[in-house]
């Protein structure tokens, strides 16, 4: 009896010890499998950013976490400072004649609504790629040098981003998206220059579809999902994408209450015709705004940031004329020379929708090398390749929702640069049928349900 109970207890003590070394030898193997999944590995400072984690908070959001993310995350930042400046007059010139240069030269007659910020932001960007005449045309442009231009957007970046208490919330994203193929081809300098001044985050890319896909992820991201989608389609031979997003929520210093929104409110458009909208009426903040042209009003944000001016133009003064009549200064003169009282105002409650090219409207404004392929001239961006680096597009989209409570933005510029090294030559073929032929019509394992000849 007592040797029968010795052997069961034998017995149970040997199967707890198979049971724990079995529990041990999975805990093991699962150890094993979860080093070789993408996201699981313990991070190593050597290799490249695994683009299935979490992002990084003090980065722009990495558009890979979501199943089917084909891009890797490069680290570019040197890791020293970037140099940064205030904003002050210099850079208030420059910037203002952009803004209101690329505003004249878009098509007139229609609804225009662009983020000059956004556009210079990634233009900035690439300057730092260009060289000779085209660096030269992007700088005429753009005003300054790229040294000036990227302390001053550094500083400006970081003044627009920063929280302040029951403040309007803006937020500030940017990447660089290279052709896997060509990753080793981007000199280190100028990744490190748009990782540390613009805080850019680098990708490397299949430039396919899944690339497109993770681009536009970025995209809904960065603007809280304002603009969902900025690129349909990329060039065979693209070979770098740079991309800038901003986001605005602001809620008004004093909103409008739910009684002081008149609907069905007369909007009469410059030909005449008439559309219904709702028409919020209340108070600006006592500033109101008069030249030869316009009369107009400054309406506050939370937090003092952010403000929304509206300019009328006068009777007998179309919108073209205003628009044409913007200069730097002319903002800060109608400010300077403001009346202060009670300023009661109407304004619609609207939410608008905007993408266009700016390939053109650049080109007008004197950046021709860039887009042309003969010309063009991105040696700091791309080298070792025997065919030319140039631009084959600049998307731009913006996003604005304006209402009793506050105002929702966004906007997004893409620019599309090509190297046609990267481009892999299609085969050619021709066939005409201009002699006796045999036709035939199959099923979709290619065998003849029909079968003929035409002679």
């Amino acid at each position: 009896m007592r040797r029968a109970t010795i052997r069961k207890m034998i017995a149970l003590l040997c199967a707890l010890i198979l049971t724990v070394s079995c529990m041990a030898c999975g805990s093991k193997t699962e150890s094993r499998e979860n080093k070789s999944q993408p996201g699981k590995e313990t991070a190593d400072p050597t290799k490249t950013a695994d683009p299935t984690k979490a992002a990084d908070p003090t980065k722009a959001a990495d558009p890979t976490g979501t199943p089917g993310g084909s891009s890797t995350e490069l680290t570019a930042s040197s890791g020293a400072p970037a140099a940064k400046k205030s904003m002050d007059d210099v850079m208030r010139e420059a910037y203002e004649k952009f803004a209101y240069d690329l505003l004249n030269k878009m098509k007139p007659g229609e609804t225009r609504m662009i983020s000059p910020f956004s556009v210079y932001t990634a233009l900035a960007m690439l300057a730092n790629g260009a060289d000779g005449n085209t660096l030269t045309q992007i700088n005429d442009m753009l005003g300054l040098t790229n040294e000036e231009r990227n302390a001053y957007m550094a500083g400006w970046i970081e003044e627009l981003t920063r929280e302040v208490e029951d403040g309007a919330a803006f937020t500030n994203a940017d990447s660089v998206w290279i052709k896997d193929a060509l990753a080793n081809n981007v000199p280190a300098e100028f990744l490190a220059t748009c990782a540390n001044s613009y805080k850019a985050a680098v990708f490397k890319a299949a430039m396919d579809t899944g690339s497109i896909a993770d681009i536009n992820r970025w995209v809904a991201v960065n603007t809280k999902d304002m603009i969902k989608k900025i690129i349909d389609d990329l060039p065979q031979n693209c070979s770098m994408v740079l991309v800038n997003a901003i986001s605005l929520e602001a809620k008004w210093m004093n909103p409008f209450e739910t009684e002081q929104i008149r609907k069905d409110y007369d909007f009469t458009r410059e030909d005449g015709t008439v559309k219904k909208v709702d028409m919020m009426m209340g108070e600006a903040d006592g500033r109101y705004l008069e030249n030869d042209l316009a009369t107009g009003f400054v309406k506050s944000y939370k937090g003092g940031q952010f403000q929304y001016i509206a300019l009328l133009p006068k009777e007998g003064v179309s919108v073209e004329q205003l628009v044409a009549s913007l200069k730097p200064g002319t903002l800060e003169e109608l400010r300077a020379n403001a009346k202060h009282g009670d300023v009661y105002i109407g304004m619609p409650r609207y939410e608008e929708e905007y993408s266009v090219s700016l390939s053109e409207s650049l080109q007008a404004l004197g950046m021709k090398d860039a887009f042309d392929r003969n010309n063009s001239n991105f040696d700091r961006m791309i080298t070792g390749v025997d065919g030319p680096t140039y631009i084959t597009d600049v998307l731009h989209k913006t996003y604005i929702s304006v209402d009793n409570e506050g105002t929702r933005a966004a906007a997004v510029t893409a620019i599309l640069v090509a190297t046609d090294a990267c481009a892999e030559p299609s085969p050619s073929y021709r066939v005409v049928l201009d002699r006796p032929f045999v036709y035939m019509i199959t099923d979709s394992e290619g065998l003849p349900i029909f079968i003929g000849t035409y002679e």
